[in-house]
């Protein structure tokens, strides 16, 4: 079996804190998505780090940014091999927590020739992640100015880091992937609500088909309490809107080959230019570049680009 790995960057910038999940994915290179009841043959398969919170913290490390990140393995040999690897990359070993008797969390990940994916986890040891896991490392909050959490793991912890978070002052990114109803007073905690397309309409109960609805929903998801809220639309680029301003952002032209960590590319480059004091739209272009090269190669963690990468494709605009 051949592991792909991805490298740490090296920075001055405030702390980012990620609070997560970790997955080990199984991506299947197909000819096509198949039917009910039908049997194809995979083109390809390649096994790689993965889980929405360590893609991000990957991406963040990757791009320069300083990070701390909590996340709970299986005590399975995926989940040593996982935690040996962080832990040459920079991590903090006492983030990286063992759930006994659990396996680590796992993802099937069906990606076709046009760089389109379907996807399958496991949750595994992801879920036993606790507020008291949290509660135990307070000091990883010190001097840290960004906070990014998705939706693989139990919504109390989210909601847990989120508060923590609010009460240092302390900027929150949601990614609210897989979606769930996400109520009031906890959107309320959150800077910038980062959804996809599909994860926004979900969460508002509305349709995107045009650009006015797409501004609708962005409005409604303000009105449920998220201050700030940036859609990604792939090639379409990305959507931003608060209370007081809108910004439309072009999507950089790439070749795909496999969009599973687009997004959280994106994430972690917001959060870098964020944690670096960069403006919104300088921030905004930044994470795209880093979504949009994160496509161009097969695999989660493996695709994630380097720094010097995403500055040379975003000068080029």
């Amino acid at each position: 079996m051949r592991w792909t790995m991805a490298r740490e960057g090296k920075t001055s910038s405030p702390p980012i804190l990620v609070l997560g999940s970790s997955n080990v994915d199984f991506v299947l290179k197909v000819p096509r998505f198949h039917q009910p009841g039908e049997t194809i043959t995979a083109e390809t398969m390649v096994t790689a780090f993965g889980g929405k919170g360590a893609n991000q913290a990957v991406a963040s490390k990757r791009l320069g940014g300083a990070v701390r990140f909590i996340t709970k393995l299986g005590d399975d040999p995926y989940g040593q091999l996982y935690r040996r690897y962080l832990v040459r990359m920079g991590f903090d070993p006492r983030g990286l927590l063992q759930q006994r008797g659990c396996p680590t969390g796992m993802a099937w990940i069906e990606l076709d020739r046009k760089g389109e994916n379907r996807i399958v986890v496991s949750p595994g040891a992801n879920k036993g992640l606790i507020e008291r896991d949290l509660e135990r490392l307070s000091g990883f909050w010190r001097n840290v100015k960004v906070f990014v959490t998705q939706m693989e793991i139990p919504l109390s912890v989210v909601r847990l880091g989120l508060e923590a978070a609010r009460s240092r002052n302390v900027l929150t990114l949601l990614n609210p992937s897989p979606p769930v109803r996400l109520p009031r007073d906890l959107l309320s905690l959150v800077d910038f609500l980062i959804p996809n397309e599909w994860e926004a309409q979900l969460l508002s109960g509305g349709k995107m088909t045009n650009e006015r609805e797409m501004r609708g929903i962005a409005e409604k998801l303000l009105r449920m309490g998220a201050r700030g809220v940036v859609i990604t639309l792939g090639e379409r680029g990305v959507f931003f809107k608060d209370s007081e301003s809108e910004m439309r952002i072009e999507a950089f032209r790439v070749k795909a080959i496999d969009t599973t960590a687009a997004g959280d590319a994106f994430m972690g480059g917001f959060a870098v230019a964020l944690a670096e004091g960069k403006p919104i739209r300088e921030g905004l272009r930044f994470a795209s570049g880093a979504g949009a090269l994160a496509t161009t190669r097969l695999g989660a963690q493996p695709s994630l680009p380097r720094r010097r990468d995403v500055e040379a494709l975003v000068s080029k605009r």
